[in-house]
C-alpha cells in the first residue's frame, strides 16, 4: 500500500513539473495514462501528455494556490486555484489521480476558467475524442 506522501509526491509531479514548471519529462505518467478533461479525453498515453504540456498554452500558468488534498488510494483529488501571467482571472481546478505502481494512470479534470472558460473549451477542441 502506498502512503498518503508517497501518492501526493506521484501527482503533485503533474502540478508542479508539468503545469508550472514546464519539465513534462519529470511527470510520473504510465505509458498508457489517459486525461479526461470536461468530460473530453485530451491525451490518451505518457508522450501525447508530455507533449501536450510542453506547449505554450501552458506558459501561461503562474501559481497554484488554495491547494487541497483529499486522498483515497489509488485516487488523489487536487482542488486549487491557478492563477496565470498576466491576467486577473484565476482558474479553479478540481483534478483526479488515479495512481497504480507509483505512476499516474489516469486523469481527470473539470475547471471553471471564469472569463476564459468559453476560450479554452474552444482551445482544446482539436484535442477532444468521443469517450
Amino acid at each position: 500500500m502506498t502512503t498518503r506522501d508517497e501518492l501526493i509526491a506521484i501527482a503533485s509531479t503533474y502540478l508542479f513539473q508539468g503545469l508550472l514548471e514546464h519539465k513534462p519529462d519529470e511527470v510520473l505518467f504510465a505509458d498508457d495514462c489517459v486525461r479526461i478533461e470536461m468530460g473530453w479525453e485530451t491525451g490518451g498515453n505518457a508522450e501525447e501528455l508530455r507533449e501536450l504540456l510542453a506547449g505554450d498554452a501552458y506558459l501561461a500558468n503562474k501559481a497554484i494556490t488554495d491547494l487541497v488534498w483529499v486522498v483515497e488510494d489509488p485516487y488523489v483529488d487536487a482542488r486549487f486555484c491557478l492563477e496565470l501571467h498576466g491576467m486577473d482571472v484565476v482558474m479553479r481546478i478540481a483534478t483526479r489521480f488515479r495512481i497504480e505502481n507509483g505512476e499516474i494512470q489516469h486523469i481527470e479534470i473539470l475547471f471553471n476558467g471564469g472569463e476564459l472558460h468559453a476560450m479554452i473549451m474552444q482551445a482544446t477542441e482539436p484535442l477532444r475524442t468521443d469517450l
